[in-house]
This record gives C-alpha cells, structure tokens and sequence, in this order.
C-alpha cells in the first residue's frame, strides 16, 4: 500500500492513535505489526481506533472496514481513503 499519499505528519497521527489505544509505545508499531496477532487486539480495541480515527481527525468511517483494520498500512489506506486531501498534506 506504498501508494497511500498521506503527509508524515498524519502518519505520526494514525500511529499514535494505534499506540495509545493498544497502551505500546508507537515505536513497537511498524508496518509489519498485525494488531491483533502482535498486540493481542480484540474486536473491541479495533473498534476503538475506528472510533478514535473519527473523533481526533475528524473523518467518518463506513463500520465495514472495520475488518481492514489490523496493520498500519491498512489504517492508513482506510484514514486517507476518508480525509480530505488537504488534512493528508496533498
């Protein structure tokens, strides 16, 4: 998913959220991580980033990608694929 266009700033975002909500430092996260075989991330904390996504960057998500959500490239595909061009820095 090396084609998501989103600025470094926004990545910082998304995986700050990832690391709060998961209670890990953000530097543990990388693009390999699967939250929930690496982090032990139950529907519920998915559940939460979903929504911590739509509260702190202002976006709405549809509750079927849900079920993308386990890595950070799919949590960046699914942030930029719902924010505005300018909020990703294009």
């Amino acid at each position: 998913m090396s084609d998501i266009v989103m600025s470094e700033e926004q990545r910082v975002k998304v995986r700050d959220i990832v690391a709060e909500v998961l209670e890990v430092d953000a530097d543990d996260l990388t693009e390999q991580s699967s939250f929930a075989d690496d982090f032990d991330a139950d529907s519920l904390l998915v559940i939460e980033i979903f929504s911590r996504f739509e509260r702190d960057l202002g976006i709405r998500i549809p509750q079927e990608e849900l079920v993308e959500l386990d890595d950070l490239p799919a949590a960046y595909a699914v942030v930029a694929r719902h924010s505005a061009p300018e909020a990703l820095g294009v």
